[in-house]
């Protein structure tokens, strides 16, 4: 099970402490807060995943840089999760930005297209920083702006994986599965609908589309949303049966109900008896590990494709810095601790995720949880291609998060 921080507990009193008084000191114009009489300077920043146990990692981490750039202060702000643009848009709109935010990759494209975010190639050249993070994520950040500048952090990534309820396939006489082929029998193998067990659980409600890619494109081997001519790649021949053989798991071995299912309920299938096998984030794996045992759980890298190629999708989210911020020396500093060994390292270890840094692997917590290291093994597969998701269009996420959702649901009907 994953670890605790070396520095986190000693923290936490402090971090809570701070969290209510930052909060309150925070002013309309979201821009301001000069150096104080004593030379301290203060810099806000806005959260845009705000969670009770996110909240108290964030103000550990400030509190971390904090005790190591004592001429500088970080005043938290946790907006709402489900409409933080509309709050980061009005600040735009109106030049009261905030000095630092907690983006994702799929964010970016919106947010460089108003001119709102700094471009930092140059802080990640003059530190030399390219060297010691992963070179994947660093790609994948570059690439969902259209311009190909960094305007993020890649602190972190999210993969999706497989997992397998490992103590079902024991029961079966199974071995855990590696290629295409032995997930599908092993899909068979699990159900018996009489008893309500399915051997797979499928994502047909919101949200979807992520796993569509994991579970389709990666058995394709095709990595590519759009060819080389501008052409989608959804009516690829391999993607078409690749498909099919996703939606054909639909009511065989998974449950109707699944037409529905968002990644709660997939999660408590697979927790709760009711699901052999899911495909979610790796982020999942923690929460599973509140109602299963380890050797219960076994996860698995993505199979290879018929053509030799094994697809990963990976998710950066980091931290950037507003072009409107008046104190971007010390925003910078900020930045800079997020992708240090010691600032990544519990940054990643706290939210879950994979690493930006690459000297953080070989960190113990890493090697002790299962999910992550598998998705690190997997991005270094001789034969790992990286999935090329398209956040550079504006129009991506609201798109295959909304407007495709009715069909996929009217394909897993017939």
């Amino acid at each position: 099970m994953t670890r605790s921080h070396p520095r986190r507990r000693k923290l936490t009193t402090i971090a809570l402490a701070g969290a209510l008084t930052t909060t309150l000191a925070l002013t309309a114009c979201a821009g301001g807060g000069d150096a104080s009489e004593d030379g301290v300077v203060t810099l806000q920043l806005w959260d845009t995943d705000t969670r009770p146990e996110r909240t108290e990692s964030l103000q550990e981490l400030i509190s971390m840089f904090e005790a190591e750039n004592p001429d500088i202060k970080v005043e938290y702000l946790g907006l709402p999760t489900d409409s933080y643009m509309q709050k980061i848009g009005t600040a735009i709109a109106t030049n009261s930005t905030p000095d630092l935010v907690t983006p994702k990759a799929s964010d970016l494209s919106a947010l460089v297209a108003q001119g709102a975010l700094a471009p930092i190639d140059d802080l990640i050249a003059d530190g030399n920083w390219e060297d010691q993070l992963d070179p994947g994520l660093v790609d994948s950040t570059r690439k969902a702006v259209p311009d190909g500048a960094l305007y993020m952090t890649p602190a972190t990534a999210i993969a999706d994986t497989l997992y397998s309820r490992a103590d079902w396939l024991a029961d079966a006489g199974l071995e855990a599965p590696t290629t295409w082929e032995e997930f599908d029998a092993a899909a068979v193998a699990l159900t018996d609908q009489s008893t309500g067990q399915f051997g797979y659980t499928i994502r047909g409600g919101n949200g979807f589309f992520p796993q569509f890619m994991e579970m389709v494109y990666t058995r394709a081997g095709i990595s590519e949303i759009f060819d080389e001519s501008g052409k989608a790649t959804l009516d690829d021949p391999a993607i078409v049966e690749a498909t099919e053989k996703y939606a054909e798991l639909y009511k065989a071995t998974t449950a109707e109900s699944d037409l529905t299912a968002d990644f709660k309920v997939m999660i408590a299938q697979f927790t709760g008896g009711g699901a052999g096998m899911l495909s979610h984030s790796i982020g999942s794996y923690p929460t599973m590990l509140q109602t299963l045992e380890p050797e219960q759980i076994a996860v698995h890298a993505p199979f290879p494709a018929a053509n030799g190629v094994e697809v990963i999708g990976r998710v950066t989210a980091g931290f950037a810095m507003f072009e409107q911020s008046e104190k971007k020396e010390a925003a910078a500093k900020f930045l800079e601790f997020t992708m240090s060994q010691e600032g990544n390292s519990f940054w990643a270890e706290a939210s879950g995720y994979i690493p930006g840094n690459t000297a953080v692997f070989e960190d113990q917590w890493v090697q002790d949880n299962p999910a992550i290291s598998t998705a690190i093994a997997a991005s270094q597969s001789p034969n790992a291609v990286s999935m090329n998701v398209p956040y550079y269009l504006p129009e991506w996420t609201s798109i295959t998060g909304t407007d495709m959702l009715p069909d996929w649901q009217r394909v897993l009907q017939g």
